[in-house]
């Protein structure tokens, strides 16, 4: 009786080693999720526990060791550690690691957001400064502009002037030259009015003796008539010469008394055309002198302008030196303001980038592990309807196509069947393929899965949502978590069906 009881015992002690050696490949497989059925191992069940206890602590650490490393490595510095979670021995020192890890990031996060912050506010100081810069300098280039403009002009002008007034003093000179002409030819009226005088005096000197001799012809034939008249019959042809002699006499006097009138009369015209003369002549020779005045002034201008426009010249190539410096100015406060926006765009890439991390100090992460409420009531209904109804490939696939147009959080779909290999194709979003890895090749029809914790926990209980921990997806580089569920086809074998969908914090 003793012997049968003892080889009851070993065939159960085998029977709890074999369940306990296959928990134990398990483990070393990497399959941490092991459920033990405690309450059938009645001889090794301390170390049933105790393995079973081993594999909830160490699914428990690696859960959230991957749930925080993935949350940080997808930007979430803000992700919290689970309380239910008791780290004990040499995983201690590895939860310490990854606080201080998640803290550094979460400062230095924070220091890099601040610094945009104060980029973002100096470049805005400095882009209005350089702003105002590049007005000040566009408005002065344009005031220099115009003063080079005005300046030339003047130059122009004055060089204009300046040939005037050398035209001018040339022009005055040979006036100048004619009016001492004229006074030559003045003077020489004068000599010749003069001449004219004398001559008017000499033959006046002459009219006096022929009026003289007129008066004594005049005497000389009264006499004779007086005689004839003596004379009688005998002096009467002589009476008659005589009467003759005293007509001619009188008008000779007569003629002597008009000529002395003329001869008068021409010496106080002449006297008066040598007065005018005179005072022609001095006019002519004020004249002179003033064009001589007006000629030295001429030249004195020329010369002034000349000496004028030659430092407008110099102050229009110092000008034209200060418009380039100027230009430069605005070529560099351009350059400037090029540099402050492509510095000011940089920033505004660098706070997009800030952007897609969340820190601590924004408020936790926390994601519910067993949550199911991942999509529409109706929604699951639909799917699963569509998949129960489905057996082959294509049709699975068009139910899978079907559901995620809908679905702008699912990254991709797709069923496994229950040997553990893919049965459909993946059905990736199609708004999420721009987003794909370059390495990146969805799994496809034929794949194992049979390891993958998803899959496992899934059959284990059938027509419940199993949801994984968070990862980061190969798809988009960021955070992701998988849904499974298990549900029995047309053909009535077991499938699972995947979603990988797109965690957001």
């Amino acid at each position: 009786m003793s012997l049968m009881r003892k080889r009851r015992e070993m065939l159960k002690m085998n029977d709890e080693i074999g369940e306990i050696e296959g928990s134990i490949q398990q483990l070393v497989n990497g399959n941490l999720d092991i459920t033990m059925q405690l309450e059938q191992f009645n001889l090794l069940g301390e170390l049933a526990r105790d393995i079973q206890q081993i594999s909830t602590s160490f699914n428990g650490y690696i859960n959230e060791i991957a749930h925080v490393l993935s949350h940080l490595s997808a930007g979430n510095m803000a992700v919290s550690f689970a309380k239910d979670v008791n780290y004990q021995g040499d995983f201690v020192p590895i939860k310490n690691a990854l606080h201080k890890i998640r803290h550094s990031l979460n400062k230095s996060f924070e220091e890099i957001n601040g610094l945009t912050h104060e980029i973002d506010r100096l470049c805005g100081q400095v882009e209005n400064g350089s702003s105002q810069i590049t007005q000040n300098a566009i408005d002065q280039a344009e005031l220099i502009n115009s003063l080079s403009g005005t300046i030339s002009e003047i130059t122009e002008q004055t060089t204009s002037n300046t040939k005037n007034v050398r035209k001018a003093a040339e022009d005055i000179n040979t006036i100048q030259k004619e009016a001492g002409v004229g006074r030559e030819y003045i003077e020489q009226m004068v000599a010749s009015i003069e001449k004219v005088q004398s001559s008017s005096r000499d033959i006046s000197g002459i009219i006096s003796i022929i009026d003289e001799m007129a008066q004594q012809s005049k005497l000389l034939a009264l006499n004779a008539s007086i005689e004839a008249a003596r004379a009688g019959e005998a002096g009467r042809g002589f009476s008659i010469v005589a009467n003759e002699v005293g007509v001619l006499a009188q008008k000779s006097a007569d003629a002597v008394k008009q000529t002395t009138e003329l001869i008068g009369h021409s010496i106080l015209t002449a006297r008066e055309s040598a007065d005018i003369a005179g005072r022609t002549s001095e006019s002519f020779k004020s004249i002179q002198e003033a064009i001589g005045s007006v000629t030295k002034l001429c030249v004195e201008v020329a010369e002034a302008s000349e000496e004028q426009t030659d430092r407008l010249k110099h102050t229009s190539g110092i000008i034209a030196d200060i418009s380039g410096v100027v230009q430069n100015n605005v070529a560099y406060a351009e350059g400037n303001c090029a540099g402050v926006a492509r510095l000011s765009e940089a920033s505004l890439r660098l706070r997009a980038v800030m952007g897609r991390y969340r820190l601590k100090q924004q408020g936790g992460a926390e994601v519910k592990l067993e949550d199911s409420g991942w999509l529409d009531q109706g929604i699951q209904d639909k799917l699963l309807a569509l998949l129960h109804k489905a057996v082959r490939r294509e049709e699975v696939d068009a139910a899978l196509e079907d559901t995620i147009k809908e679905q702008k959080d699912f990254e991709c779909l797709y069923v496994i069947d229950a040997a553990g290999k893919q049965f459909s194709h993946t059905i990736m979003n199609p708004d999420i393929i721009a987003e794909q890895d370059e390495n990146f090749k969805p799994a496809m029809p034929g794949d194992y899965h049979g390891e993958k914790k998803y899959f496992r926990q899934a059959v284990k209980k059938p027509g419940e949502w199993y949801v994984s921990v968070e990862y980061i997806s190969t798809a988009t580089g960021g955070l992701c978590k998988t849904l499974s569920y298990a549900y029995e086809g047309k053909d009535r074998n077991t499938y699972v069906i995947c979603a990988d969908l797109i965690c957001r914090y």
